[in-house]
């Protein structure tokens, strides 16, 4: 089957966004799969505050210089493999950590033609089952390259009124970034809830009533816990650390859904013909095709693909 990019969002911060791609990431790899977990992120929270992994060195291959150009290689080598993840036969957890430079990315990305496929051309080589993005909290051209890069998204939430309030914008800006660069619509594979404690009191029950009448996946609660900061301290994902604990359960119930929407991707749909008579840019032929020149070596088919994708639309 082909990979699967996940991008996980939400421009309000303190919503367990990072919590959710760490755990989804480590209950991936616990059921066999290839998973890479990009900290996109400047902050690098996923990096050394969950996963207690390094930033990547100056002088070493990082994300801020491929997004940059600056380097070129695979992501392979960009990517560090979690020492500690409990995985299964032909699974993996591979970390891109952030790096110092991760700060003034949007100020170098913003030079580019282009902005918004920086991301996609790094990750799109990768020999991964699934690629999860831990997105920063902003709506800014990091957030943008991830949702550029992505087939679908997972959206943490708290049950109030100020999360329905981000999540209101943080879809407007889904639509506009889908006009921007003229790609197909990206799927919801659903909202999270998390950090509140049960029993719940009478406001958050209706803010999460009014989550469920968006008509949006509403997939399994993590409860706050205090094992979550603890398997962090130690640098462990939860899913290795507290096997068996409510958290780790609803992970996993998360990453059978992103691996059920793999399922349902078709490989090779073919170019679907617009409107005017031209043929449309769909993302998930575009990234089959370049395996596929990938593993023909045939870099004169791939320079042409690259010359097939979406520009910045006038405005």
């Amino acid at each position: 089957m082909a990979m699967q990019i996940t991008s996980v969002i939400n421009q309000k911060g303190g919503v367990g966004k990072t919590a959710l791609s760490v755990g989804v990431s480590a209950a991936l790899a616990e059921q066999g799969k290839r998973t890479l977990l990009v900290d996109l992120d400047p902050q690098g929270h996923a990096t050394t505050e969950f996963l207690g992994l390094p930033e990547a060195q100056p002088g070493q291959p990082s994300l801020p210089l491929a997004l940059s150009k600056m380097w070129k290689g695979s992501v392979e080598e960009l990517a560090v493999r979690h020492p500690r993840c409990s995985v299964a036969p032909g699974g993996c957890l591979d970390v891109v950590p952030t790096a110092p430079g991760m700060f003034d990315l949007v100020r170098r990305l913003d030079q580019f033609r282009v902005p918004g496929w920086q991301l996609a051309r790094v990750i799109q080589f990768g020999n991964y089952d699934h690629v999860i993005i831990d997105c920063p909290p902003a709506l800014d051209l990091l957030t943008n390259n991830a949702l550029a890069a992505t087939h679908g998204v997972l959206v943490p939430v708290q049950p109030d009124r100020t999360s329905i309030r981000a999540l209101r914008l943080l879809h407007e800006q889904v639509n506009y970034l889908e006009q921007l660069i003229n790609r197909d619509p990206i799927t919801y594979y659903g909202l999270v809830p998390g950090l509140y404690r049960r029993p719940m009191s009478a406001y958050a029950d209706a803010a999460l009533r009014e989550l469920h009448a968006t008509g949006l996946p509403v997939l399994p609660h993590i409860p706050m816990g205090v094992v979550i900061n603890e398997a962090a301290q130690r640098g462990i994902p939860i899913t290795t650390f507290a096997p068996h604990c409510v958290q780790t359960s609803a992970f996993h119930q998360i990453a059978q859904v992103l691996e059920g929407r793999r399922a349902q991707q078709t490989s090779a749909q073919g170019s679907k013909p617009a409107a005017d008579g031209t043929e449309e840019f769909v993302f998930e032929d575009f990234i089959s095709d370049i395996s596929g020149t990938r593993s023909r070596r045939d870099t004169g088919a791939r320079s042409g693909l690259y010359d097939l994708m979406p520009r910045r639309r006038s405005r």
